[in-house]
């Protein structure tokens, strides 16, 4: 009940909450982390100076690669291994894959905490789940449910076959990748199918653009609701019935930064996070490679939760030209998708000034058509860009099934 309650708190009662937390766990880990150790101490810092939020900022960052680079033994604290926690292993969309521990202190809390995010989108214990899993531990977990309301559902098979365990199942609610769900709805409506209708659809492990929660709420005449959370800090921030993203501020401390420094409300910055309950695998002002927009509003469903404006991509999906303009994602990604003639579609950035696009055609792509989305395209970038079109007969998912529609190689930096 106590963490129920919390998310009713003000800002001001949420934030001791935080620096609490904040101060116990950088003593903990200055005293059992090496590589936490060694970051404060050759930053000139103890835990002595790190009382608030604010204080924060004197801690160095740190990125998947550090802690990929000391893992098991600079990270991992004294007392805990992977026979006693929770063990998690990111998706490694970027390239980068780490195993990740949890305290049972830690697990039993967040658990908490994503039960708390779904009662606040309406999901009941009495609600049939149907969930589409990419974490096959997960799936495995799904499965041993004793009430049987949580149907687990490999996202990895075939959109034919996921359309018609959601039919036999007839879940209330539905849950999983966003890109999935499209492929769902494109089945359910080129088949005619009226009988699949959820209360919601709720979308996390990737970035839910307008255009695919538009398509999904439009084919399945449900609501959408999205998530935002990662195994670095589980449920990060989630979106209410009144369609603002809070932020669990009472499990992480959500920094958005641009060069290092916190930009303004309203602005786009890098997401950096500390999970603040963690003790066995510390992670403690960690660069996410998300990109967001912090919100001073309030919510009018009265929760004291701070607000974030929703996802913006990884930085690895903004296009950055030439000129050193960022184009997000959700710039890019409407004309193919509401193209008629264009099944899949991935646009990479392969240099500064080189721009390519695999596209699987639906039937035949009218050269009309391809000559306008490629005129849309250079309209969104409003200087000098090659662009290349290659089209394949499929477009291969990295990582646990997850889909990236936009992504650079070109190496610029976003911040």
């Amino acid at each position: 009940m106590k963490i129920y309650r919390n998310q009713y708190k003000t800002s001001e009662s949420l934030r001791r909450i935080q620096e609490k937390r904040i101060r116990f766990l950088v003593d903990f880990a200055y005293h059992n982390s090496p590589v936490y150790h060694r970051k404060l101490r050759d930053a000139g810092i103890t835990p002595q100076d790190i009382m608030n939020v604010e204080d924060m900022q004197k801690i160095p960052l740190i990125t998947k690669e550090e802690i990929k680079s000391v893992f098991p033994h600079g990270i991992v604290t004294p007392g805990f291994s992977q026979d006693n926690c929770t063990v998690k292993t990111t998706s490694g969309t970027s390239g980068s894959v780490i195993t990740i521990l949890y305290d049972r202190e830690a697990q039993s809390h967040f658990s908490a905490i994503s039960y708390r995010d779904h009662l606040a989108q309406g999901l009941r214990p009495w609600h049939k789940f149907f969930i589409l899993y990419h974490d096959p531990a997960q799936l495995k977990k799904s499965s041993r449910t004793i009430l049987q309301r949580v149907k687990g559902v490999s996202g990895t098979l075939p959109e034919e076959e996921l359309v018609k365990e959601a039919r036999d199942f007839q879940p209330d609610f539905m849950g999983g990748h966003p890109s999935a769900y499209v492929a769902m709805a494109t089945v359910v409506k080129n088949r005619g199918i009226e009988d699949l209708n959820p209360q919601a659809v709720l979308l996390g492990g990737e970035v839910a653009y307008p255009s695919y929660r538009t398509y999904i709420e439009k084919v399945f005449r449900c609501r959408t609701l999205n998530k935002y959370g990662a195994y670095e800090a589980y449920s990060i921030a989630w979106e209410c019935q009144h369609h603002e993203m809070h932020i669990n501020a009472d499990s992480v401390l959500v920094e958005f930064l641009k060069e290092g420094e916190p930009v303004a409300p309203g602005e786009r910055g890098e997401i950096v996070i500390t999970n603040l309950w963690n003790k066995a695998m510390p992670f403690i002002r960690y660069r996410m490679g998300d990109v967001g927009i912090p919100s001073e509003e309030s919510c009018s469903c009265g929760r004291g939760l701070p607000l974030m404006k929703d996802l913006e991509g990884r930085a690895d999906d903004f296009i950055v030209l030439p000129s050193g303009r960022a184009v997000p994602p959700t710039r890019l990604i409407p004309p193919f998708f509401l193209s008629p003639h264009v099944g899949e579609f991935k646009i990479i950035q392969e240099r500064k000034s080189c721009i390519r696009i695999q596209l699987v055609p639906r039937g035949t792509l009218p050269e009309k058509e391809e000559k306008a989305l490629l005129q849309e395209l250079r309209n969104v970038f409003q200087e000098p860009v090659e662009i290349e079109v290659e089209k394949v007969e499929r477009i291969r998912q990295k990582g646990r099934g997850k889909f990236k529609a936009v992504i650079s190689k070109a190496g610029m930096s976003l911040f």
